[in-house]
């Protein structure tokens, strides 16, 4: 069980880049599967969004220190972030790379590529009450263009 008085900062900024980096792989990997152009040119959207999250959790990662958010028990909320990370469809790659595989159709596409948008809404809401002062808002931003995305996501899953 994580605790953390056992918890180094910057092991959850380095979830959070290598999250995102599988993110601009699997983007990019599911454009080209896609057909229609406005699809392909969303997802290699993503795949930069991706690149520039990368770069704001490294800046965030320089001098991040936890804070201690209110718990129940002691690792209680270090749990939940350890559940979190656990969960991500990117924890188990090979799973990934079936589905990315097994998509045959644009729907599929665009559903895996927001089961990615939500699982990172949630990893970055229950990273943010771990992070302190002004770097909340970086987070907050961050999260804010997760929704975003899947509401793009949505909109042309929608119209399929």
């Amino acid at each position: 069980m994580w605790h953390l008085s056992r918890f180094h900062p910057s092991e959850i900024i380095d979830l959070a880049v290598q999250i995102e980096e599988r993110g601009v792989e699997f983007y990019e990997e599911l454009a080209k599967k896609a057909n229609r152009k406005e699809i392909k040119d969303l997802l290699l959207f993503l795949a930069s969004e991706e690149k520039r999250h990368v770069l704001e959790f490294e800046k965030l990662g320089a001098d991040f220190e936890a804070v201690s958010p209110r718990e129940t028990y002691p690792g209680e909320y270090l749990d939940y972030v350890k559940s979190t990370v656990e969960t991500h469809m990117f924890n188990d790659l090979d799973r990934v790379r079936q589905l990315v595989e097994a998509s045959n159709s644009e729907s599929d596409i665009i559903g895996l590529a927001a089961s990615f948008e939500k699982d990172s809404i949630l990893f970055f809401s229950s990273f943010r009450r771990l992070v302190g002062g002004d770097k909340q808002t970086v987070i907050d931003d961050l999260i804010k263009e997760e929704e975003r995305h899947l509401v793009r996501l949505a909109r042309i899953r929608k119209g399929l």
